[in-house]
């Protein structure tokens, strides 16, 4: 979703996903063998990012030749950034954009602001041949329709390849199932717009839903997806997910809709002749729940449930 050489910006609210999105992005890119600059301006430490990019299954090795990572303390000099891009980062992240303009002296809301921080710190990146990426925060009387990052709308103004909004459906966290419907409202070049689905806002084109599961109970480690719009087109969670189908009229075949378990789960599509494996079926739940077709609850012994959110069920053959 990144155009090479050119700015990017993703923006959404606190724990919308932000940055499992854009690390996303990093790890595509480390797999492919490029450098990444991630200079974080809201955490000094990498030790979150380093985890994240491990969970995405990023190596040890890779991520110590191919990781950039910064968390300036005080305003950047021209000097120290040229160093740090004389290793020729395909992209570099900027998180946290307010934080970076209070740390410059910038003012947020003014337009001045916005300006001084894309020349210090994002116009060399692109000078020396990098995608941009910037993590912003929406504005706080956000209603939906907002294309624009809190501050000054010039921050969006010089964006010359996507704008990215990420708008929370379920919080993401430690033991949290966290989606987020990602939409494009600025897209200079034009081609992801075509593979995204209109939506009613004028400018605002749904790109798919992003899920980040890390529910302990169905396996250690948690599972991203990035599930991709249906091809008829649909806003805000009408996704496609191989399997999600079988899953939901599976369930739609137990009394009340429910099943108590991801181990009942798994017996149940055993028995019904369908070969899947348990990342298979975590991504069907993950997409079900995802598009409010199915709500999870507490089952038995710290099981995790799942409940059909209508009353449909179907009569056994």
């Amino acid at each position: 979703v990144i155009y090479p050489g050119r700015e990017h910006a993703v923006i959404g609210e606190t724990e919308s996903g932000k940055t499992w999105f854009v690390l996303a992005c990093a790890a595509a890119e480390m797999a492919e063998g490029h450098t990444v600059l991630y200079v974080h301006y809201e955490e000094g430490d990498p030790g979150s990012t380093i985890e994240r990019l491990r969970l995405l299954g990023v190596r040890d090795d890779v991520i110590a030749a191919q990781l950039i990572f910064v968390g300036p303390s005080e305003q950047v000099r021209p000097d120290w950034l040229a160093t740090l891009l004389e290793a020729r980062p395909r992209v570099a992240v900027h998180d946290g954009v307010n934080e970076a303009m209070a740390l410059h002296g910038a003012e947020i809301t003014a337009a001045e602001g916005a300006s001084e921080f894309r020349r210090r710190l994002i116009t060399p990146c692109l000078r020396a041949g990098a995608a941009t990426i910037a993590c912003d925060h929406l504005p706080k009387a956000h209603d939906g329709r907002s294309r624009d990052a809190f501050g000054s709308v010039h921050k969006g103004n010089a964006i010359d390849g996507a704008r990215f909004v990420l708008e929370n459906a379920k919080p993401f966290g430690r033991g949290l199932c966290g989606v987020s419907n990602v939409f494009v409202t600025k897209d200079r070049p034009g081609h992801l717009r075509a593979r995204g689905a209109a939506t009613k806002t004028p400018g605002k084109t749904y790109m798919g839903t992003l899920v980040v599961d890390d529910d302990s109970t169905v396996g250690p480690d948690p599972r991203v997806g990035f599930y991709a719009p249906k091809a008829e087109g649909g806003e805000g969670g009408d996704v496609h997910c191989p399997n999600a189908d079988v899953i939901r009229e599976l369930i739609a075949t137990q009394p009340t809709g429910r099943v108590e378990s991801f181990r009942q789960i798994r017996a149940l599509l055993r028995l019904a002749g369908h070969s899947m494996g348990d990342r298979v079926i975590n991504d069907g739940l993950d997409h079900l729940v995802a598009t409010g077709d199915l709500t999870e609850t507490a089952g038995p012994r710290g099981a995790k449930a799942y409940q059909l959110t209508d009353s449909t069920v179907f009569e056994e053959v």
